[in-house]
């Protein structure tokens, strides 16, 4: 009989499959990393916990079954190894190993290969699901970043990133909206704003792009329509040395839309798709895995509520409103002349997932914002003196979107330069400025936008305390490595 070939997909996704090779003691072969190492058995075997994503397995390896040059490897196997190993599997039946407590099969090795080996004495950060340990600390983990994600619940984390990455791209592909690539290099700043990262660039300044947002504009002024882009943007952000949700450098969902009637198609849509990429991962098989492996280390993972209105959307409120909520219905000190505090933004979204008349939800959006918290760029809203048509989404108590309905005519875009309600006068006759108003000059359709962070989006969605947490390689005030 030819062995079965079980890929790391295979054992990872479908252990139905595994098992039913186990029932019938069928011989397979598969890529393992050494999980344990014990001699425990008679003379001449060794046990090896092995580890195949989440799952586990017992290799007993016998010298006489394997020949003696294998067996001089194996006696030399190091934890975090990777091998090769061919043998007949059976299902254990209540039997356990003692050094792996979710071990479920085992496997009599007929062949050995040492893939690759792995130094000794390195730190051990996997965790069985019934551990009952309390988690490393993030900043060990970081540290050790590459044996951290091995675990199967941190490597969920990513996963989980890769296939949320994924949804967004299918929702807005199949709503006609074309994936472009901006420059993050740069050579114009807004004066006054100290969170730019400059750089020498052949004799000249530049500085790293914070976001996409003027290229955006450019290309719906290229007749392009409907335009996202995913990708990293740069931030000087002193305030990451102690934030649980500031970095120095994350990734951003930038969406560019024209639109025909109302800036609050481009909200919606939004919306729309973000319901789309939490019902995908709350509902397909491939991320409901994931999930229930993240819940390993994460138990918050997998409580997020989609709730929506009677009209079938996320539920929306005014920055008034929401503003409101916190003082007569919250009992929180705020003032309207400034933006949300982390601890308003919480207070919010504890209350909209409590309150059945807001749908019970973990998602909802703030529109109508002060022009004096938004850019220059945003238009002018007609409800109000001193308000703007921009919004902002919250996910899991914090905001992970902010949003606008940008001005389009050259003439007023100048006017706004000149009395930028958010910070210094600029000046649209500046030369740094040019490349950027063509796209005004020539013509721009009515248009809105989003700035989306990719990263808080997925901690959001899972419920945890640090941004760090859901990015692979996170960097800020204090981290450049690994």
């Amino acid at each position: 009989m030819s062995p079965t070939e079980l890929s790391t997909v295979t054992v990872m996704e479908d252990m139905t499959n595994l098992g039913r090779h186990a029932l019938k003691g069928e011989k397979v072969t598969f890529d393992a990393r050494v999980n344990s190492i014990s001699t425990a058995g008679a003379a001449g075997q060794l046990v090896l916990g092995l580890r195949v994503q989440q799952a586990l397995l017992r290799a007993i390896v016998s010298s006489h079954d394997i020949g003696e040059a294998a067996w001089d490897k194996a006696r030399k196997l190091t934890p975090e190894s990777i091998v090769r190993v061919a043998g007949p599997i059976r299902l254990l039946h209540g039997e356990k190993a003692s050094h792996d407590t979710d071990t479920a099969y085992a496997v009599e090795v007929t062949s050995l290969t040492v893939i690759g080996q792995a130094s000794p004495n390195l730190p051990s950060f996997h965790r069985s699901s019934s551990s009952t340990s309390p988690p490393l600390a993030l900043e060990t983990r970081l540290d050790n970043r590459i044996l951290d994600v091995r675990n199967a619940a941190t490597g969920a984390i990513f996963k989980l990133h890769s296939g949320m990455c994924q949804l967004i791209v299918e929702f807005l592909c199949s709503h006609g909206f074309h994936w472009i690539h901006t420059p993050r290099i740069i050579s114009a700043t807004i004066s006054g704003d100290n969170e730019y990262f400059s750089l020498p660039y052949f004799g000249r300044e530049a500085w790293l792009a914070q976001s996409s947002q003027h290229h955006k504009q450019m290309a719906l002024s290229m007749d392009m329509e409907r335009v996202f882009e995913i990708g990293p943007v740069f931030r000087a952000e002193v305030k990451s040395s102690a934030s649980a949700r500031h970095m120095t450098e994350f990734t951003v969902l930038d969406i560019g839309m024209a639109f025909r009637d109302d800036y609050r198609e481009v909200m919606g849509l939004i919306e729309e798709m973000l319901v789309f990429v939490f019902r995908g991962l709350q509902e397909r098989r491939q991320y409901r895995q994931l999930i229930e492996v993240a819940r390993g280390l994460y138990p918050s993972a997998g409580r997020f509520r989609v709730g929506l209105d009677e009209q079938g959307r996320v539920p929306r409120v005014s920055f008034l409103e929401a503003k409101r909520i916190l003082r007569e219905e919250l009992g929180v000190e705020t003032d309207d002349g400034k933006n949300f505090t982390d601890q308003e933004e919480a207070a919010l979204g504890r209350h909209f997932r409590a309150s059945s008349h807001l749908g019970q939800t973990d998602i909802f959006t703030i529109d109508q914002y002060p022009a004096s918290m938004r850019q220059f760029n945003s238009k002018a809203s007609a409800e109000g003196p001193g308000l703007s048509n921009a919004w902002d989404t919250v996910v899991g108590g914090r905001e992970i979107c902010s949003g606008s309905h940008r001005i389009n005519s050259y003439d007023e875009l100048c006017e706004a330069m000149r009395n930028n309600p958010c910070g210094p006068p600029l000046d649209p006759d500046a030369q740094k400025w040019q490349a950027y108003l063509t796209a005004f000059k020539a013509g721009m359709p009515q248009h809105g936008g989003c700035g989306l962070g990719v990263n808080r989006l997925l901690q959001g969605f899972l419920g945890l305390d640090d941004v760090r947490e859901v990015t692979l390689f996170p960097r800020d005030v204090n981290r450049m490595a690994p």
